[in-house]
């Protein structure tokens, strides 16, 4: 076994971000490994697409060992100390302080408030928009269901037949076969 492949083997057992996303047009999927750029594949079946995506990576690792580049960390393996630098205008940083003393808290609990009320509102409406996604799918599903049995309701009640039966008498059989 060839170093490379050694390698490339090491790499895979790491806890990479694979993603599948489905494409409900197509039917198939798509999988790539976020931390791998342009680490892409495909199949008719998430578990067919997790296997060519493995193949892919294989190669995507191999390539860039070659190259001597250097292979991404997983992103799971991150830590967050809770700690971030942040660099703000002279002037929002004023009107952030003021604020701050307004409400009788640090800056940094502000911050923090003021970040967590948007993540907050974010979250609501990525659900709200979801929920409303699905009532509108429901509801136009229902008003289609019910325009047919209406149309149908009123045309039994009129007497117009649903089923009209092939009337042979009518039928010009000679124009059928001159015609194929």
């Amino acid at each position: 076994m060839t170093k490379t492949i050694k390698m490339t083997e090491k790499y895979l057992k790491e806890p990479y971000s694979r993603v599948l996303i489905p494409d409900d047009e197509s039917g198939t999927y798509t999988a790539v490994i976020l931390e791998f750029p342009g680490c892409i594949a495909q199949g008719d079946t998430p578990q067919e697409a997790y296997e060519h995506l493995e193949d892919a990576a294989k190669d995507w690792i191999a390539a860039a060992l070659d190259l001597k580049q250097e292979i991404p960390s997983p992103s799971q393996s991150l830590s967050f100390g809770g700690k971030i630098l942040l660099r703000l205008p002279k002037s929002l940083h004023r009107r952030l302080t003021l604020i701050a003393e307004t409400e009788g808290v640090s800056l940094n609990q502000f911050i923090v408030s003021a970040l967590a009320e948007k993540v907050g509102a974010f979250t609501l409406y990525d659900k709200l928009t979801k929920k409303m996604d699905h009532i509108m799918f429901q509801l136009s599903i229902n008003t289609a269901v019910s325009t047919i049995v209406t149309d149908t309701t009123t045309r039994a009640s009129s007497g117009d037949r649903l089923i009209q039966p092939i009337r042979m008498d009518r039928l010009d059989i000679t124009e059928v076969k001159s015609n194929a």
